[in-house]
């Protein structure tokens, strides 16, 4: 029964079929067409008449209808219901069949967890959406608490919870086609918001579609001339609908509207600061904004960026910059630091030409350390090597690639087990190749990941286990074997009592993870202190979340430097944990404004300055170019 809503294989794109101006009609009462669920969804949820007239049917004829759908035996009509958010007209209901009953049963339940899922996406709980979300079709179900058929992603979408849209939007693309009862995609509710184009321009480079037309015949784009279509919807219309008028502020607010600069107080404007910057960016920056104004891109952030990683890697190998620091001035050389990790020979051929930093005034924070050349020799730094050998610059290993596309039965589980590949790796889009294998609509690759878990469960071993919770894997507790048993269960029959201990405790310990981390966020470092004194206390800063951070990542993000002392004591071991593109703590430190305090701080106990990520950058690289680190600083700021 459940696996009517679990099933992929059956999805289709939801706007497929749907007339650009208006609804799909209603489903004809015989309740006996057989429809695919994502189809089913549109029919029932755009089902209102196109002159907007009120429908005859009244509600005893509602009942009939149900009943006849139940008596039909039809659980794809049944399924189409729950996720509408009309399961409550199921409850109690009975049938003959035994499967149906047993859906019947499960109804109460499924609509808990998309109740779940919408309270999670309207309180910003990530963990919360994620524990509820054990089946795919749960990511587009809607519930009575979200008003006008909207999807979690709209609800996500206008209470600005940055972390959950890029998580339903990437993980769950049908999220962005799946429209409320006027026919609005979550990418018309962004163009509302006055907030920089900071949602509307996520959906857009997650694969959102600005020409998809609501049943005014408006496309979102639309929405974004806010003057314009003030007296159509706009951002407090839509608030009032889910009576939160009065948080509109607030949530502005915390998306950080752009402040007046005052470009003459800026000591970096000054004339020394100033002639440095003439010299250095001035015809790589006035060619690339050339190129915009005249083609004017979609996305100019993004334009400028491509632009200039190809004007890097189109410069000659080797420059020479006057760095202006005050009275004291350097040379340093630099060559392309964004050439491609991938392989061994190009990443040897680039260790000698990696940047060196200026000198004197951080020359101890960032200069090359003479001891690299042996590092690789021990253990930690094969393991480094590994980790890069296995993986592009875009964090996807060859199972990631290979999830993307269908295989015989047990093909991918021969591949994970003899090869010995790590299923926790994550990609810049923070997706483990589980979830690019439900991206790509290939559910049984994920199930055959989820076999491999479980066939781990049954040889009842915990280091496996420990390490997945380490790297923050976050399918472990929700899989099932094929009869239906959870992972639980399967380990307290084959009696492993270790394991079984560890599982029970997992979920306390994520959620002990998710407080830590959160308390990082909001500097409350009384009760970060609380925290981290336990006995686990290591387990706990060393396991990662779903953006495969550590708690030190977090810290130094924050640029707290009693955090970071405090967390760096306690675990040292830290220092050499990597996030999901493989950079340490101190390639975060580097690129933040505390970098010459938190960085003393992070070498001072043991933090390697030469360790490379899988672009095969540095920590100094991070010195100069700031961008991704200031990304990474702006997502953790909207976690809080």
């Amino acid at each position: 029964m459940k696996d009517v809503i679990a099933s992929d294989s059956k999805e289709a794109n939801p706007q497929e079929g749907q007339q650009p101006g208006g609804g799909a009609q209603p489903p004809e009462d015989d309740g006996n067409e057989s429809l695919t669920s994502a189809m089913a969804i549109e029919g029932f949820v755009h089902g209102a008449p196109e002159d907007y007239t009120v429908q005859s049917q009244t509600a005893v004829d509602e009942d009939e209808r149900i009943k006849r759908i139940v008596e039909s035996g039809d659980l794809e009509q049944l399924a189409e219901i729950v996720l509408n958010g009309e399961g409550g007209s199921l409850v109690g209901l009975k049938s003959q069949e035994p499967e149906i009953q047993a859906f019947l049963n499960n109804v109460p339940s499924y609509m808990e967890k998309i109740h779940r899922v919408h309270d999670a996406a309207r309180d910003g709980g990530l963990l919360a959406l994620q524990q509820a979300l054990d089946r795919r079709k749960f990511a587009i179900a809607k519930n009575d608490i979200s008003p006008n058929g909207s999807t979690p992603l709209h609800v996500a979408v206008l209470f600005g919870h940055t972390d959950i849209v890029r998580y339903l939007a990437s993980r769950f693309p049908e999220t962005m086609t799946i429209t409320d009862n006027d026919g609005r995609t979550p990418l018309h509710y962004a163009a509302t918001i006055r907030d920089n184009g900071h949602f509307y321009n996520m959906l857009l480079q997650l694969g959102a579609n600005p020409k998809s037309l609501d049943k005014l015949g408006h496309s979102a784009e639309f929405y974004l001339d806010k003057d314009k279509a003030k007296n159509i919807l706009n951002y407090t219309e839509l608030l009032n609908i889910f009576g939160a008028e009065e948080l509109e502020n607030q949530l502005l607010n915390d998306q950080g509207q752009v402040q007046p600069v005052s470009f003459q107080a800026n000591p970096i404007f000054k004339t020394e600061q100033g002639k440095y910057l003439a010299d250095s960016l001035a015809d790589p920056l006035i060619k690339a904004l050339t190129e915009i104004a005249n083609k004017r891109p979609r996305d100019p952030v993004a334009y400028l960026t491509n632009y200039l990683q190809h004007f890097m890697g189109d410069r000659k190998p080797m420059t020479e910059v006057q760095v202006h620091s005050g009275s004291s001035k350097a040379s340093t050389s630099s060559t392309s630091t964004l050439g491609l990790a991938k392989s061994n020979a190009s990443s040897n051929q680039r260790l000698g030409n990696t940047r060196n930093g200026p000198d004197p005034t951080n020359a101890d924070l960032i200069e090359r350390d003479a001891r690299s050349v042996a590092e690789e020799e021990d253990a930690e730094g094969a393991l480094a090597v590994q980790h890069m050998e296995e993986r592009d610059e875009h964090g996807q290993s060859m199972l990631h690639f290979a999830c993307a596309r269908s295989h015989r039965r047990g093909a991918l589980y021969t591949l994970i087990e003899e090869s010995g590949i790590d299923i926790t790796y994550r990609d810049e889009l923070y997706r483990t190749a589980r979830d690019v294998s439900l991206q790509a609509n290939q559910p049984n690759n994920a199930g055959e990941i989820d076999r491999y878990v479980m066939a781990q469960a049954v040889i009842g071993d915990v280091e496996p286990f420990e390490q997945l919770a380490l790297q923050g894997y976050d399918h472990i507790l929700d899989i099932e074997d094929e009869n239906g048993q959870s992972i639980i269960d399967v380990v307290q029959a084959r009696q492993n009592a270790a394991l079984g201990e560890f599982l029970a405790n997992l979920r306390g310990l994520e959620e002990t993870r998710e407080e830590l981390h959160q308390m990082i966020r909001e500097n409350n470092m009384e009760r970060v202190v609380e925290l981290t004194n336990v006995a686990n206390v290591k387990w706990l800063i060393r396991t990662k979340n779903y953006y495969g951070r550590t708690a030190l990542h977090i810290a130094v993000l924050k640029e707290s430097e009693e955090m970071v002392q405090h967390l760096a004591k306690i675990c040292p071991e830290a220092l050499k944990i990597t996030d999901n593109l493989e950079r340490t703590v101190l390639h975060y430190a580097m690129g933040t404004n505390a970098l010459e305090s938190v960085s003393r701080i992070l070498i001072q106990n043991g933090a390697k300055r030469t360790a490379k990520d899988l672009k095969g950058r540095q920590p100094s690289y991070y010195f100069i170019n700031k961008a991704d680190i200031l990304r990474l600083q702006e997502e953790e700021e909207e976690s809080r």
